[in-house]
């Protein structure tokens, strides 16, 4: 881990769960934090936290990240780190969705984060600092009802890729961190929005989005007793996502990619990507045996333990 004690860093969408957390961990280990919220009373919480400085912003709105880069630089300590973590997760039937609730989606999860990294890397390429990419397990893996959120994520997948292939150069890096189920109010905050659209639905999918509302009203927490499965999930506290975020911030080698969550979920996103490759090899140009497969594993298996992957 690096040895410098209050590196500044920035965390978006910090007003509760994953963020908020990201917030007190860091400033609990000494490091000044620029807080966004958008509203009085999440920023007056914020400025309650000791080494943490709120900031008022809205990722969708370039006058504010303008606002915002101007505040760093007049506290005239620079800029180490930029976590962004602000985003939506609203469900529904693809057909559900309007263009504007798209639109929405990725505004926040995609062009968010890269507004406000183009808007920050002057100083991030001073500082020669990183950025953390909070995704999601939803950006490896898709299913019904999640297909807009989990677009949003495949596609800060590619983007962290390229972000740290490009910056890398200059001394600067990226990492995706990628959660499962975790402790948070952001199924809370989207409900309403699922709602709507799985109360909009119409013609051959009505009786679907009937079942799933009358699901909804059945939720009950998960039986500890029991194995975790699709019907009974068991969120992870957000402070696994902080750790992950701490290692990738100040890390001498950070991961490009963090999987945090649950072995169940773990094992459901390694699953899905072997059925990925073994899709891809099915094709006239590969095709290869289970050996042949079998054996590239272990060359970058040996590859990446010996750094020369």
């Amino acid at each position: 881990m690096k040895n410098e004690q209050s590196l500044p860093v920035l965390v978006t969408g910090a007003s509760t769960g994953i963020g908020n957390c990201i917030v007190r961990f860091l400033a609990a280990r000494g490091h000044s934090v620029y807080a966004t919220a958008r509203t009085e009373e999440d920023l007056a919480a914020l400025q309650e936290i000791e080494l943490v400085t709120p900031v008022r912003l809205d990722v969708r709105d370039i006058g504010q990240v303008r606002e915002a880069v101007k505040l760093v630089i007049d506290q005239g300590e620079g800029l180490y780190g930029l976590v962004n973590n602000a985003g939506l997760g609203e469900l529904g039937l693809l057909a559900s969705w309007t263009d504007e609730e798209v639109r929405d989606i990725f505004e926040v999860n995609v062009f968010g984060p890269f507004r406000v990294t183009n808007a920050f890397l002057p100083l991030l390429l001073e500082s020669r600092g990183r950025v953390v990419n909070i995704g999601s397990q939803g950006g490896v893996i898709s299913k019904k009802y999640y297909g807009p959120y989990c677009m949003t994520k495949h596609a800060l997948e590619a983007y962290t890729v390229a972000l740290d292939q490009e910056l890398a150069p200059y001394g600067v890096r990226a990492s995706i961190v990628q959660p499962g189920g975790i402790v948070s109010s952001m199924g809370a905050n989207a409900m309403p929005g699922t709602l709507a659209r799985f109360r909009r639905v119409v013609g051959p999918f009505a009786d679907e989005a009937a079942q799933v509302l009358a699901a909804f009203e059945q939720t009950s927490p998960p039986d500890e007793q029991a194995e975790e499965s699709e019907s009974n999930r068991k969120p992870s506290p957000p402070e696994i996502v902080a750790t992950a975020v701490y290692d990738a911030l100040f890390s001498e080698h950070p991961k490009p990619r963090y999987l945090v969550g649950t072995r169940w979920e773990g094992d459901r996103v390694l699953n899905a990507l072997l059925e990925q490759l073994i899709a891809e090899n099915d094709n006239p140009t590969h095709g290869y045996s289970r050996e042949q497969l079998v054996a590239m594993l272990d060359r970058h298996v040996l590859g990446r333990n010996t750094g020369q992957e």
